[in-house]
């Protein structure tokens, strides 16, 4: 996750009346900008065959309680999947 450019912030102090935006650390210097312009490396493969048959093995992650309400007022979700696929 990132900002918005600096020519963005620039047009957008001149713009927004009552809004100030300003930092202390050039915008060269932000961390996440360094962090994404590094060379990614590849992943490796992994050793770990797939199952062969679907619904044999079943993974699931349940995240939450989210602070903001999904639809139906939920603040939990769960997400399953198959290994096969």
């Amino acid at each position: 996750v990132g900002h918005i450019g600096k020519d963005a912030v620039t047009r957008l102090n001149r713009v927004a009346k009552g809004v100030l935006l300003q930092t202390t650390t050039p915008l060269s210097h932000c961390e996440s900008c360094i962090l994404a312009k590094h060379p990614h490396q590849p992943f490796h493969s992994s050793e770990t065959e797939c199952t062969d048959t679907f619904l044999d093995l079943i993974h699931s992650d349940v995240c939450g309680p989210i602070p903001t309400l999904m639809t139906h007022g939920k603040r939990y979700f769960i997400v399953f999947l198959d290994d096969h696929s």
